[in-house]
């Protein structure tokens, strides 16, 4: 919300695998790297505008390095200026401290 990509992009492994198994046509399914998650999210910026999440649910896997986030964000899409309202359920997997995959799951008609 704040565009702080570069505190963003820091929480990411280099190599980390990004999934949208809902995206429609138009939009990437599947991001590798920093480099292409960045300019995802600069993609992201002329299409909408999003202006709150609420606090996650988190949902952690026992003795794995995996755990779910379940999370709303709202805000407005440039397109049409209809409202942004969006439940996601985010899939992660986190190694070193770093995230190394990240599968979002998401409604592709809210756009």
């Amino acid at each position: 919300m704040n565009k702080d990509y570069e505190g963003f992009l820091d929480l990411f492994d280099e190599d980390i695998v990004f999934e949208f198994p809902y995206a429609p046509e138009a939009l990437p399914q599947f991001l590798k790297g920093k480099r292409a998650l960045k300019q995802h999210l600069d993609m992201l910026d002329t299409l909408l505008e999003i202006r709150s999440f609420t606090k996650p649910v988190i949902h952690v896997s026992a003795e794995s390095p995996v755990f779910i986030a379940q999370y709303e964000g709202n805000g407005t899409v440039f397109a049409d200026g209809k409202p942004y309202e969006q439940k996601y359920i985010s899939v992660v997997e986190v190694k070193n401290g770093k995230i190394v995959r990240f599968q979002d799951y998401w409604n592709p008609l809210a756009l």
